[in-house]
């Protein structure tokens, strides 16, 4: 009996249809494989950084421009103001009448504009960094200033100037009727935002006053206020003075204002920002209050009419230790030097331009920045309302 050959379908069933010559990926495959795919991902990744790293820029970029226009704006608006108390502007010196039972020596609302020049800090002069630099207490010097004027103790950044500005707040009040001595009653009409406390100027436009409301009580529907001049605040009314304002006059209230570059919580790794203190109830400098943050630096020059011509022009602008009398500014110059909140957003220390000054490392320049934060400089001048117009 014949056997069937080797061939026989029983030994061709063991290889299944389609799957005749299949093999795996060889080691070089796979390592090019293996290397495309990683070309890819880091494509993606580095994709994904850049985007990352330009919408960082441009946030910052835009905090820095919203940072700067507020702080421009906010001091353009109030430095404007500067010396407006309602007719005070027409009465002479001596006509203005003090009440107040020995407020602080930084009272001193006549002047309508103050300001501290911090020291070598002009134009063209090298300030330091202020990279983690602590604030300073003003009266231990680093500001000088001229015309007698007197700062209220104040946590600053050193090399940043001050300004204090003086004027009335809100809306006046007509005064009815005025009864001095005692009590020293003052009644007047008009629906006025007036607080136990608060500093008041009243004016007849012949004759002024500076008072304190020690008790303030509405009366007729909030329609009209009752406001007792006593001795029964801080510092209070000499109650003996006689008031010189006669009814009819003008009734506001006196704002005063200093601005200051300083940092949050006075810590010096905190961000520097621009500070404010308004005029307290003591007659002092009140709590500081930040306004923005990223304000690094604040330099101010002083346009003044310096023949004291009708014109009112500007003869020069000097810093505030150059200032020989402070009725005669007609206009203030202010600069600010914003840097970005964020650290690292440069791939190294940038130099910019700032009062005049290189800051690039440069022989005879200031130091380059020793962090990687972006800066930009904002400046304006601006008319005082007040001293501007001519006869």
């Amino acid at each position: 009996m014949k056997l069937p050959p080797a061939t026989a379908p029983c030994a061709r069933s063991r290889q299944r249809p389609g799957r005749a010559g299949a093999r795996g990926f060889s080691m070089i495959e796979l390592l090019i494989a293996m290397v495309m795919g990683l070309s890819l991902a880091a494509g993606v990744m580095q994709v994904y950084v850049g985007n990352s790293q330009t919408e960082r820029d441009q946030e910052a970029r835009a905090r820095m421009q919203e940072n700067g226009r507020f702080a421009i704006n906010f001091l353009a608006s109030e430095l404007r103001m500067a010396g407006y108390l309602g007719c005070l502007a027409s009465i002479e010196e001596s006509d203005i009448n003090n009440t107040l039972d020995g407020p602080p020596p930084s009272f001193e609302p006549n002047a309508g504009l103050q300001g501290w020049e911090a020291e070598d800090t002009g134009p063209g002069d090298i300030a330091p960094s202020t990279e983690d630099v602590a604030v300073v207490v003003t009266t231990a010097g680093g500001w000088v200033t001229s015309g007698g004027n007197v700062m209220d103790a104040t946590n600053a950044v050193p090399d940043s100037d001050i300004v204090r500005v003086w004027n009335a707040s809100g809306t006046g009040a007509t005064i009815n009727s005025i009864s001095p001595g005692g009590a020293m009653t003052v009644v007047n009409s008009g629906i006025v935002d007036i607080e136990d406390g608060d500093i008041l100027l009243l004016s007849d436009c012949e004759r002024a006053d500076w008072v304190q409301a020690c008790n303030v009580q509405e009366i007729g529907g909030g329609a009209s206020i009752n406001s007792v001049l006593s001795s029964g605040c801080v510092p209070g009314n000499i109650t003996s003075q006689p008031l010189g304002t006669q009814a009819g006059g003008e009734l506001v209230k006196l704002q005063g204002t200093m601005f200051y570059v300083g940092k949050r919580g006075d810590v010096a790794t905190n961000p520097p920002a621009l500070f404010r203190r308004e005029l307290s109830q003591t007659a002092a400098a009140g709590t500081p209050q930040e306004l923005v943050e990223g304000i690094e630096n604040l330099q101010i020059l002083y346009g003044i009419n310096a023949d004291n011509d009708n014109k009112k022009t500007v003869d020069a602008y000097v810093t505030a230790d150059q200032v020989g009398d402070w009725s005669r500014v007609i206009s203030v110059r202010i600069s600010v030097l914003v840097q970005s909140i964020e650290d690292g957003l440069m791939p190294a220390p940038q130099p910019y331009v700032f009062n005049g000054v290189t800051y690039d490392g440069e022989a005879g320049n200031g130091a380059r920045p020793e962090d990687n934060r972006l800066r930009r400089v904002f400046t304006s001048t601006i008319t005082l309302r007040n001293r501007a117009v001519g006869s």
